[in-house]
C-alpha cells in the first residue's frame, strides 16, 4: 500500500468516527429531549369541568389516567371565581383550594369527581361561581414514583 492509499484510508477512518460520534449524540440527544418533554407532560386529563348543583353546589370533573401506570392518589388545585349574571358583575374574589383525592386509577380509566363548593370560603356566600382553573398539582403512583406540576403549566 502506498502514502496515498495510506491517507485516504486513514480520511475514511476518520469520517466514519466522526459521524459515529455526530448519529450517537444526535440519538443521545433526542433521547434526552424525550426524557425532558416526557417529565412535564402530564400523565392525565381533566374534562368538563363545572359547578353543577346537587344537594349543594359542587364542582364536577371527569379524571382520565393517561398514562401507562396505575395512579393511587391526586391531589388536585382548583380556582374558583364569584360571578354574576353579567362580565360586570364578576367580582376579584377568587378562592384556591388543594384537594386530595384517594383512589386506583388504572390505565385509560376515567372518573367522574365532585368537589363540595363548601370547602371554598367567599366572603359573601357562595352565590353564583365559575371554575377558573383546576389541574392535578401532584400525582402517585402504585411503584412509588412522584408526578408533580405545582404551577399547573402542563394544563395549559
Amino acid at each position: 500500500m502506498n502514502w496515498t492509499e495510506k491517507k485516504f484510508n486513514a480520511r475514511c477512518k476518520a469520517v466514519f468516527v466522526a459521524l459515529c460520534v455526530f448519529f450517537s449524540f444526535s440519538i443521545f440527544s433526542c433521547a434526552s429531549i424525550e426524557r425532558a418533554l416526557s417529565k412535564y407532560a402530564p400523565p392525565y386529563a381533566i374534562f368538563d369541568s363545572q359547578i353543577v348543583e346537587h344537594e349543594e353546589p359542587e364542582i364536577e370533573f371527569t379524571f382520565s389516567n393517561l398514562g401507562e401506570r396505575t395512579i393511587t392518589c391526586v391531589k388536585f388545585f382548583a380556582r374558583v371565581q364569584e360571578c354574576g349574571d353579567s362580565d360586570e358583575d364578576f367580582s376579584d374574589d377568587l378562592m384556591e383550594k388543594e384537594f386530595v383525592f384517594e383512589a386506583e386509577f388504572a390505565p385509560g380509566d376515567s372518573e367522574r369527581i365532585s368537589i363540595p363548593l363548601s370547602e371554598f370560603e367567599f366572603e359573601g356566600g357562595i352565590e353564583e361561581c365559575v371554575v377558573e382553573t383546576i389541574f392535578a398539582s401532584e400525582i402517585f403512583f402504585s411503584d412509588g414514583e412522584v408526578w408533580s406540576d405545582l404551577d399547573g403549566r402542563a394544563a395549559l
